[in-house]
Protein backbone atom coordinates (compact mmCIF):
# COMPACT_ATOMS: atom_id res chain seq x y z
CA UNK A 1 0.00 0.00 0.00
CA UNK A 2 2.96 2.40 1.10
CA UNK A 3 4.44 1.75 -2.29
CA UNK A 4 1.16 2.67 -4.04
CA UNK A 5 0.80 5.52 -2.59
CA UNK A 6 3.99 6.55 -3.23
CA UNK A 7 3.54 5.65 -6.87
CA UNK A 8 0.51 7.83 -6.61
CA UNK A 9 2.21 10.89 -5.14
CA UNK A 10 4.67 10.67 -7.77
CA UNK A 11 2.69 10.70 -10.71
CA UNK A 12 0.35 13.34 -9.61
CA UNK A 13 3.89 15.53 -8.77
CA UNK A 14 5.31 15.19 -12.19
CA UNK A 15 2.06 15.84 -13.95
CA UNK A 16 1.04 18.74 -11.89
CA UNK A 17 5.05 19.88 -12.36
CA UNK A 18 5.25 19.70 -16.48
CA UNK A 19 1.66 20.98 -17.03
CA UNK A 20 2.73 24.34 -14.35
CA UNK A 21 5.92 24.47 -16.21
CA UNK A 22 4.23 24.89 -19.48
CA UNK A 23 1.58 27.29 -18.20
CA UNK A 24 3.55 29.15 -15.78
CA UNK A 25 7.02 29.54 -17.49
CA UNK A 26 6.41 28.82 -21.06
CA UNK A 27 2.98 31.30 -21.28
CA UNK A 28 3.31 33.54 -18.39
CA UNK A 29 7.05 33.91 -17.89
CA UNK A 30 7.05 35.30 -22.07
CA UNK A 31 3.85 37.65 -21.05
CA UNK A 32 6.13 39.13 -18.18
CA UNK A 33 9.71 38.80 -20.65
CA UNK A 34 7.46 41.02 -22.73
CA UNK A 35 6.21 43.17 -20.15
CA UNK A 36 9.70 43.73 -19.06
CA UNK A 37 10.81 44.84 -22.68
CA UNK A 38 8.42 47.43 -22.81
CA UNK A 39 9.32 48.63 -19.52
CA UNK A 40 12.35 49.05 -20.15
CA UNK A 41 11.73 51.36 -23.55
CA UNK A 42 9.25 53.39 -21.46
CA UNK A 43 10.99 53.30 -18.09
CA UNK A 44 14.52 52.46 -18.13
CA UNK A 45 16.71 49.47 -17.83
CA UNK A 46 16.86 49.73 -14.06
CA UNK A 47 12.89 49.68 -13.68
CA UNK A 48 12.41 46.99 -15.62
CA UNK A 49 15.35 45.13 -14.27
CA UNK A 50 13.61 45.40 -10.77
CA UNK A 51 9.85 44.17 -11.95
CA UNK A 52 11.93 41.05 -14.01
CA UNK A 53 13.94 40.29 -11.18
CA UNK A 54 10.69 40.62 -8.69
CA UNK A 55 8.62 38.29 -10.73
CA UNK A 56 11.26 35.43 -11.45
CA UNK A 57 11.81 35.86 -7.45
CA UNK A 58 8.48 35.03 -6.69
CA UNK A 59 8.10 32.25 -9.12
CA UNK A 60 10.97 30.76 -7.58
CA UNK A 61 9.12 30.55 -4.35
CA UNK A 62 5.80 29.49 -6.01
CA UNK A 63 7.91 26.48 -7.97
CA UNK A 64 7.94 25.14 -4.70
CA UNK A 65 4.99 25.83 -3.02
CA UNK A 66 2.78 24.92 -5.89
CA UNK A 67 4.21 21.31 -6.02
CA UNK A 68 3.94 21.09 -2.28
CA UNK A 69 7.53 20.69 -1.70
CA UNK A 70 8.61 22.47 2.19
CA UNK A 71 11.82 24.45 1.68
CA UNK A 72 13.88 24.46 4.61
CA UNK A 73 16.42 28.00 4.54
CA UNK A 74 18.62 28.25 7.69
CA UNK A 75 20.52 31.68 7.43
CA UNK A 76 24.18 32.30 9.46
CA UNK A 77 23.70 36.01 8.06
CA UNK A 78 21.39 38.19 6.60
CA UNK A 79 22.15 38.61 2.03
CA UNK A 80 20.62 41.93 2.64
CA UNK A 81 23.69 42.84 4.67
CA UNK A 82 25.59 42.93 0.99
CA UNK A 83 23.17 44.75 -0.65
CA UNK A 84 25.60 46.83 -2.40
CA UNK A 85 27.93 44.93 -3.00
CA UNK A 86 28.49 42.26 -5.51
CA UNK A 87 29.21 39.15 -4.75
CA UNK A 88 29.23 35.19 -6.17
CA UNK A 89 26.90 32.74 -4.48
CA UNK A 90 28.60 29.11 -4.75
CA UNK A 91 26.84 26.44 -4.07
CA UNK A 92 26.94 22.66 -4.58
CA UNK A 93 24.41 21.28 -7.83
CA UNK A 94 22.00 18.67 -7.08
CA UNK A 95 18.95 18.94 -10.07
CA UNK A 96 17.65 21.59 -12.39
CA UNK A 97 15.58 22.35 -9.42
CA UNK A 98 18.55 24.41 -8.13
CA UNK A 99 17.90 27.45 -10.40
CA UNK A 100 14.57 28.26 -9.58
CA UNK A 101 15.52 27.57 -5.90
CA UNK A 102 18.38 30.03 -6.04
CA UNK A 103 16.40 32.19 -7.42
CA UNK A 104 13.74 32.43 -4.98
CA UNK A 105 15.12 31.18 -1.89
CA UNK A 106 18.38 32.79 -1.91
CA UNK A 107 18.32 36.22 -4.70
CA UNK A 108 17.35 36.66 -8.32
CA UNK A 109 20.80 36.40 -9.75
CA UNK A 110 22.75 35.51 -12.52
CA UNK A 111 24.68 32.64 -13.45
CA UNK A 112 27.88 31.90 -14.66
CA UNK A 113 27.31 29.07 -16.84
CA UNK A 114 28.90 26.68 -19.46
CA UNK A 115 28.23 27.39 -22.86
CA UNK A 116 25.89 24.36 -23.98
CA UNK A 117 23.18 25.98 -20.95
CA UNK A 118 22.78 29.22 -23.31
CA UNK A 119 21.17 26.50 -25.77
CA UNK A 120 18.63 25.14 -22.99
CA UNK A 121 15.31 26.45 -24.04
CA UNK A 122 12.57 28.34 -22.42
CA UNK A 123 15.47 28.22 -19.38
CA UNK A 124 18.43 29.99 -20.90
CA UNK A 125 15.93 33.02 -21.77
CA UNK A 126 15.02 33.89 -18.27
CA UNK A 127 18.64 33.58 -17.00
CA UNK A 128 20.05 35.62 -19.41
CA UNK A 129 17.16 38.48 -18.72
CA UNK A 130 19.07 37.98 -14.80
CA UNK A 131 22.10 39.24 -16.49
CA UNK A 132 24.18 35.69 -16.86
CA UNK A 133 27.21 35.25 -18.69
CA UNK A 134 27.97 32.28 -20.38
CA UNK A 135 31.39 30.67 -20.82
CA UNK A 136 32.92 28.50 -23.50
CA UNK A 137 35.88 26.92 -21.95
CA UNK A 138 37.16 25.28 -25.26
CA UNK A 139 37.01 28.86 -27.36
CA UNK A 140 39.57 30.82 -25.84
CA UNK A 141 38.51 34.30 -27.38
CA UNK A 142 34.84 33.62 -26.84
CA UNK A 143 35.89 32.63 -23.04
CA UNK A 144 37.92 36.53 -23.11
CA UNK A 145 34.90 38.14 -24.04
CA UNK A 146 33.08 36.48 -21.86
CA UNK A 147 35.06 37.48 -18.49
CA UNK A 148 35.78 41.12 -19.48
CA UNK A 149 31.71 41.12 -19.51
CA UNK A 150 32.00 39.14 -16.13
CA UNK A 151 33.98 41.79 -14.60
CA UNK A 152 31.64 44.27 -15.92
CA UNK A 153 28.74 43.11 -14.13
CA UNK A 154 30.71 42.83 -10.83
CA UNK A 155 32.13 46.28 -11.51
CA UNK A 156 28.19 47.17 -11.87
CA UNK A 157 27.69 45.43 -8.60
CA UNK A 158 25.48 42.50 -9.96
CA UNK A 159 24.94 39.32 -7.93
CA UNK A 160 25.75 36.14 -9.55
CA UNK A 161 25.71 32.40 -8.94
CA UNK A 162 28.08 29.71 -10.06
CA UNK A 163 27.74 25.87 -9.62
CA UNK A 164 31.85 24.80 -8.90
CA UNK A 165 31.12 21.29 -9.78
CA UNK A 166 30.26 21.71 -13.46
CA UNK A 167 27.65 19.54 -13.69
CA UNK A 168 24.69 17.70 -11.57
CA UNK A 169 25.49 15.17 -8.74
CA UNK A 170 24.98 11.29 -9.79
CA UNK A 171 24.83 10.41 -6.39
CA UNK A 172 23.67 13.47 -4.43
CA UNK A 173 27.04 14.00 -2.82
CA UNK A 174 29.46 16.75 -3.61
CA UNK A 175 31.55 16.52 -6.11
CA UNK A 176 34.97 17.60 -6.36
CA UNK A 177 34.75 21.32 -7.30
CA UNK A 178 36.07 22.18 -11.17
CA UNK A 179 40.12 23.51 -11.33
CA UNK A 180 40.01 26.95 -11.70
CA UNK A 181 36.39 27.16 -10.68
CA UNK A 182 36.49 30.22 -8.02
CA UNK A 183 39.54 31.98 -10.28
CA UNK A 184 36.94 34.64 -11.16
CA UNK A 185 35.90 35.42 -7.23
CA UNK A 186 39.67 35.01 -6.38
CA UNK A 187 41.34 37.16 -9.10
CA UNK A 188 38.62 39.93 -8.84
CA UNK A 189 38.68 40.04 -4.63
CA UNK A 190 34.52 39.02 -4.99
CA UNK A 191 33.18 38.09 -1.86
CA UNK A 192 31.62 34.53 -2.18
CA UNK A 193 28.66 33.20 -0.01
CA UNK A 194 28.51 29.20 0.14
CA UNK A 195 25.35 27.21 0.11
CA UNK A 196 24.73 24.11 0.19
CA UNK A 197 21.58 22.39 -1.36
CA UNK A 198 20.39 19.22 0.07
CA UNK A 199 17.15 17.60 -0.85
CA UNK A 200 16.64 18.71 -4.89
CA UNK A 201 18.13 15.25 -6.12
CA UNK A 202 15.61 13.13 -3.82
CA UNK A 203 13.21 14.89 -6.01
CA UNK A 204 14.42 14.61 -9.70
CA UNK A 205 17.73 13.10 -10.27
CA UNK A 206 19.67 13.73 -13.04
CA UNK A 207 18.43 11.94 -16.57
CA UNK A 208 15.42 11.42 -14.71
CA UNK A 209 11.66 12.65 -16.07
CA UNK A 210 9.41 11.80 -12.83
CA UNK A 211 9.74 13.86 -9.20
CA UNK A 212 9.27 11.95 -6.07
CA UNK A 213 8.08 14.29 -3.00
CA UNK A 214 10.98 15.20 -0.71
CA UNK A 215 12.17 18.24 2.18
CA UNK A 216 14.59 20.37 0.51
CA UNK A 217 17.20 22.09 3.38
CA UNK A 218 19.30 24.97 2.10
CA UNK A 219 22.45 26.59 4.04
CA UNK A 220 23.40 29.98 3.71
CA UNK A 221 27.09 30.82 5.23
CA UNK A 222 28.51 33.62 6.15
CA UNK A 223 30.18 35.64 3.33
CA UNK A 224 34.18 34.52 2.38
CA UNK A 225 36.94 37.23 1.69
CA UNK A 226 39.21 35.68 -1.35
CA UNK A 227 41.73 37.83 -0.52
CA UNK A 228 42.30 35.29 3.25
CA UNK A 229 43.72 32.97 0.47
CA UNK A 230 46.87 32.45 -0.59
CA UNK A 231 45.79 31.31 -4.17
CA UNK A 232 42.45 29.82 -5.88
CA UNK A 233 43.52 26.28 -4.80
CA UNK A 234 43.39 26.90 -1.10
CA UNK A 235 40.32 28.98 -1.56
CA UNK A 236 38.40 26.20 -3.45
CA UNK A 237 39.51 23.61 -1.26
CA UNK A 238 38.27 25.40 1.89
CA UNK A 239 34.83 26.11 0.30
CA UNK A 240 34.48 22.99 -1.18
CA UNK A 241 35.07 21.26 2.44
CA UNK A 242 32.37 24.07 3.95
CA UNK A 243 29.63 22.71 1.24
CA UNK A 244 30.26 19.08 1.72
CA UNK A 245 30.84 18.71 5.28
CA UNK A 246 26.99 19.65 4.98
CA UNK A 247 26.17 16.70 2.40
CA UNK A 248 28.67 14.43 2.21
Amino acid sequence: MNKFILFLKQLLLTIWFYVGFFGYVVIYGSLVLLISKIMKMVSGKDKADSYLRKVVSNFGKRSFKLMGINVNVKKDFELKDLENEPYIIIANHQSLLDIPLIIGYIHPVGFIAKKELEKAPIISTYIKALGSVFIDRKNPTQAAKALRELRKKLNEGRKLALFPEGTRTLDGKVKPFKKGSLMIPYRYGIKIIPVTIDGTYQIIKKGDYHLTPHEVKVRIFNPINPKNFENEEELRNYVYNLISSEIN
